[in-house]
């Protein structure tokens, strides 16, 4: 490669390198949306801390393979953009039958199973959406060779 090859080899990496850093910076310095108190909780705790309440959404959706959107309503073009949603709303009939499968399971966990085995230390639920659901929004009712 003669030396002229090189200086524009080297230039030309240098101008991507810088590119890509100017590009990171600026995807780093977007605002994070932050969640707004939760105003109509009726089956988990009012008091429930925002950490925890996001970390219990996301084992819903973990559980049955969908995202927000599956149970709350969004406003907005873009269902990812979480600013856009009514959160409180009970417009969808799934965020109802969340409510009842909530209820069901805290039944199980805390009436049914509660002298069964050794408590997790973690305080966890010993049955969970996924228990069931396994990602799906549907449990399987029958054995898959059925």
């Amino acid at each position: 490669m003669t030396r002229p090859s090189r200086r524009l080899s080297l230039l030309f990496a240098v101008v991507l390198a810088f590119t890509f850093v100017v590009r990171l910076g600026t995807q780093a310095q977007k605002p994070q949306w932050t969640p707004s108190p939760p105003t109509n909780l009726q089956v988990l705790p009012k008091d429930i801390p925002l950490k925890q309440l996001i970390q219990t959404m996301r084992a819903f959706t973990q559980g049955l393979g969908v995202r927000c959107q599956h149970c709350h309503v969004y406003k907005g073009d873009d269902p990812d953009d979480l600013s856009t949603f009514d959160f409180a709303s009970d417009e969808k009939e799934t965020k109802k039958t969340a409510r009842t499968m909530l209820r069901m399971g805290l039944a199980i966990n805390n009436e049914y199973l509660k002298d069964v085995g050794e408590p997790r230390p973690d305080g966890a639920m010993k049955v969970t959406c996924y228990t069931c659901h396994r990602g799906e929004t549907k449990p399987a009712t029958r054995r898959p060779d059925a």
